[in-house]
């Protein structure tokens, strides 16, 4: 439950940011500048869908120093019916015991990018694809709704915060 107030926190903080950002009215800003904001907010939106391109690519792989690597040191991870791995050492852990039991195989859909200042984001996605459990080979749908906060830190955008959950209905 703390968990659930949580993200709802976070999403609401974001949410208010952006809304305050928007509020802005572009007569407040000069055309130059306005042209730069816009110039650097899809650099920020193409360099957060390369991270959550390269997150598909090393989660597909099962490679966990590739998922690890684009986390924050004080990154959260919140995956459903399982405890939240907090710290960048509960990250690399969660994975590692991930990579132990099963193979993903996932595509992922961008549903939208939202930039709320310069250092902070959220992205919110779609995955499709299976996932092979290792012990039997069983393979079964997988389809989740995911967001993630971002942070940017001086090595570019990071993952700080993630959640996800399945679409699917109970087995």
């Amino acid at each position: 439950m703390l968990k659930t107030y949580l993200v709802l926190a976070i999403i609401g903080v974001l949410l208010l940011s952006a809304s305050a950002a928007g509020a802005q009215s572009p007569q407040q800003t000069g055309s130059s500048d306005s042209h730069e904001h816009d110039q650097s907010e899809a650099h920020s939106r193409d360099a957060i869908k390369a991270v959550l391109k390269s997150y598909e690519l090393a989660l597909n792989a099962s490679d966990v120093q590739g998922v690890v690597k684009l986390y924050t040191d004080d990154a959260v991870l919140l995956p459903p019916n399982a405890p939240s791995g907090v710290g960048i050492d509960a990250v690399r852990a969660t994975y590692a015991g991930i990579f132990q039991t099963i193979h993903i195989n996932l595509t992922f859909e961008i549903a939208e990018v939202k930039v709320v200042s310069p250092e902070w984001a959220f992205l919110r996605s779609t995955s499709n694809g299976t996932v092979t459990i290792l012990a039997n080979g069983a393979q079964i749908l997988s389809s989740n709704h995911e967001l993630f906060v971002l942070h940017k830190t001086q090595g570019g955008w990071k993952l700080a915060r993630y959640s996800f959950s399945s679409v699917l209905p109970a087995a």
